[in-house]
C-alpha cells in the first residue's frame, strides 16, 4: 500500500488501494518503456498522483465526459476515473493516445484495475468521438499548440483544464496573441511554479 497523506485524508480505503495497484503496475512496466521518468518512480505519488488528483477540485456534476489528451501512462485520466466515486462524480472518461505501445499498457491497466475507460489509439485529430464536456491535459504540448490542435480537430467542449509548468506565463501569453481564453489560473498543491488552468472559451482572435 502506498503511503500517502493526502490521499489517505481524501479517498476511501478501498480508493487508495486501487491507486496502489496502478503504482506498482506502473512501475512494473516502466521498466520495459517509458511511461515515466526514471528518476520520478521514487517521488511518483506526490510527482504525478497527487498532481493530477488535484485536478478533481475544478469538476463537478456538469463534467459528464472527460477526455484525457495525450494521456501517456493515464495520467491524470485514470487517477481521476479513480477517485471519482470519492467527490460523488460519475462521469466517463476518455483517453486519446497516439502511441501503440502506451495504449498496450492503458488497455492492460484498465482491464488489471477493473475500470470501464474508453481508450482511443489516435492522434486527437483523428478521434472519431467530437463531444467531451471537458477536456483536460498535462505535459503534452505548449498551450498555442494545444489549442490549435483542439480547433483543427472540431471537437466540442465546455471546459478545458490544463496542467502547466514554469513556464506557464510563457505559455499563456504566447496563446493569447492568437486566440481570447477565457480562463481562470490556480495554483498547483504540487508544485508553487505550477498552474492549473481552467478554460471556459476559446475563440480565434
Amino acid at each position: 500500500m502506498i503511503r500517502s497523506n493526502y490521499f489517505e485524508k481524501s479517498v476511501s480505503r478501498e480508493t487508495l488501494v486501487k491507486i496502489s495497484k496502478y503504482h506498482g503496475f506502473l512501475i512494473e512496466n516502466n521498466r520495459k518503456m517509458s511511461l515515466i521518468s526514471k528518476n520520478s518512480e521514487n517521488i511518483a505519488i506526490d510527482r504525478h498522483y497527487v498532481d493530477c488528483a488535484q485536478l478533481i477540485k475544478y469538476l463537478d456534476k456538469s463534467d459528464k465526459t472527460i477526455l484525457d489528451i495525450g494521456s501517456g501512462a493515464g495520467l491524470p485520466g485514470i487517477i481521476l476515473d479513480i477517485i471519482k466515486k470519492d467527490y460523488n462524480l460519475e462521469f466517463s472518461t476518455h483517453l486519446v493516445e497516439k502511441s501503440p505501445k502506451k495504449v498496450k499498457f492503458l488497455n492492460e491497466a484498465n482491464s488489471f484495475l477493473d475500470l470501464d475507460i474508453k481508450i482511443h489509439n489516435c492522434d486527437v485529430r483523428m478521434i472519431s468521438k467530437k463531444n467531451f464536456t471537458t477536456l483536460v491535459s498535462r505535459a503534452f504540448k505548449p498551450m498555442k499548440e494545444f489549442l490549435e490542435i483542439i480547433i483543427e480537430s472540431n471537437i466540442d467542449f465546455k471546459k478545458i483544464i490544463l496542467m502547466k509548468g514554469e513556464k506557464f506565463l510563457e505559455e499563456i501569453n504566447e496563446a493569447k496573441k492568437y486566440f481570447e481564453i477565457n480562463c481562470e489560473s490556480h495554483k498547483s498543491i504540487t508544485n508553487p511554479s505550477s498552474k492549473v488552468f481552467v478554460i471556459k472559451g476559446v475563440s480565434k482572435i
